[in-house]
């Protein structure tokens, strides 16, 4: 038996969809209460009922006299903690789901092997999977660890979310350090098809090598939707290269 939801619910659904999906960008203001009552064919109490959720999720913020703003909900990855896209997607108040997941073994290619100090052709486990933020797919993940540190790990497939998590819970093994390369590029047809987005549309992209006391342990390459992602970053004193030595 099927339960109708309330009003006021299905407005905030439909919000915040449409602010997710960028329909009102960060600093756009929401139309005016009298529209979305006319628009949702519903009462005032309904809509600032729907506001008020939308508010608690940190999507918009009301001010008194202007309207409802927009504001920077895309989740921020810290690059000072070695953290994961799913924790950073956890921590912004998403639910995180796995669409797919695909568990083998394979031998390492050059740029494999490389990363992870192995030998062209030793074995790997290849994780591959598409993560869901809010039922809306965000980021295409694979992972590379060296077959011999997960033995059996090809039964775990569908079992877990964050990946990092899992190794240390299942096989101990624990990720202190990182190393990212991180560049941008366009979606490709079969890119586009898996995270429902236009062929063309900005990928934020990151090679990411994962230590335990300084040995590499997991080599990531993670592609997500530019548009729906932030890196953060903080600097301290100004480099001046050899100027002194002038």
């Amino acid at each position: 038996m099927s339960t109708k939801l309330p009003s006021y619910m299905l407005v905030y659904k439909q919000l915040k969809q449409e602010i997710l999906n960028g329909k009102y960008q960060i600093g756009d203001m929401l139309p005016i209460e009298s529209d979305l009552e006319q628009l949702f064919s519903v009462s005032r109490i309904t809509i600032r009922k729907a506001v008020k959720m939308l508010v608690e999720d940190h999507l918009v913020d009301v001010k008194q006299g202007r309207g409802t703003l927009v504001l920077d909900f895309k989740p921020k990855q810290s690059l000072n903690h070695v953290v994961s896209v799913t924790e950073t997607l956890r921590q912004k108040g998403y639910e995180v789901k796995t669409q797919s997941m695909y568990i083998d073994i394979m031998q390492a290619t050059y740029e494999i092997a490389e990363a992870l100090q192995l030998n062209v052709g030793d074995y790997v486990a290849r994780f591959q999977r598409i993560q869901l933020a809010d039922d809306n797919p965000i980021v295409i993940m694979k992972n590379y660890v060296k077959a011999s540190m997960v033995p059996d790990v090809v039964k775990y497939s569908n079992k877990f979310t964050a990946l990092y998590q899992f190794l240390e819970d299942t096989y101990q093994i624990k990720i202190d350090e990182a190393s990212d390369t991180i560049y941008a590029k366009n979606a490709e047809f079969e890119e586009a098809q898996m995270l429902n987005i236009a062929v063309g549309e900005a990928l934020l992209c990151i090679k990411r090598v994962c230590y335990y006391e300084n040995k590499p342990i997991c080599f990531d390459k993670v592609k997500i939707i530019g548009s729906k992602y932030e890196l953060n970053t903080s600097m301290m004193g100004r480099y001046r290269g050899d100027e002194k030595n002038k």
